[in-house]
């Protein structure tokens, strides 16, 4: 494969990435262990009301704000909603965000030398919001709590067409769920489920057929 790429000759504008396990590994353990340590039902904590088994759906989709999500999940969850949880929770769901992949930012680095300019679509908590800062501008980071949709329902990748105006086929989305990948794809988006391992020859692949 002629991987000397000098300049993007491919249809490729916009590289859309997921963040969660794309841009960073991400777990709720942090967040499952603190409320271990405070639930009241400790029994049922551990069989399924815990952050595992919270639906966090209508978090993602904007239609709670922060403060009722904490609290819809101390509820859940059997934990008192004290003064200070929401501190908590916090610190507990960015302890659950990992360092960023030297995989993923090697991947970017090669997509803006070659002029595409990298895009967020993330279904993450609101919470979270500030972890993807630096990755992509904001009229370029999509976000499920602003659109009101979550991936990988059609609607939020026409959405983000609509926003950069462009044909489906000059957009390329990254993400770890085949199920979003496979969505995006269906509507003729060129599609890389991720793998630290090979998500950078895949791009390469890909810009080259699309030369």
């Amino acid at each position: 494969m002629n991987n000397t790429l000098t300049k993007n000759t491919s249809k490729i504008q916009y590289a859309i990435f997921d963040v969660g396990q794309v841009i960073y590994p991400f777990t709720l353990n942090p967040l499952k262990e603190l409320l271990q340590t405070k639930t009241y039902a400790l029994e049922e904590y551990q069989n399924n009301a815990n952050p595992l088994h919270y639906n966090y759906n209508p978090y993602m989709k904007g239609e709670l704000t922060t403060e009722e999500f904490i609290k819809d999940l101390c509820l859940f969850c059997h934990v008192e909603h004290t003064p200070n949880i929401a501190s908590s929770i916090n610190n507990a769901l960015h302890q659950g965000c990992g360092e960023r992949f030297t995989e993923t930012k090697e991947a970017i680095t090669f997509l803006r030398q070659h002029k595409i300019t990298i895009c967020l679509l993330s279904n993450a908590l609101p919470i979270l919001s500030d972890t993807g800062k630096g990755i992509a501008a904001p009229e370029y980071t999509f976000t499920s709590y602003k659109l009101g949709l979550l991936k990988p329902d059609y609607q939020i990748y026409e959405a983000v067409k609509n926003t950069l105006n462009v044909p489906y086929t000059h957009l390329l989305f990254i993400d770890d769920k085949s199920k979003n990948v496979t969505a995006a794809q269906e509507l003729g988006i060129k599609g890389i489920i991720f793998n630290r391992a090979t998500i950078l020859s895949e791009i390469k692949s890909i810009l080259l057929s699309e030369k």
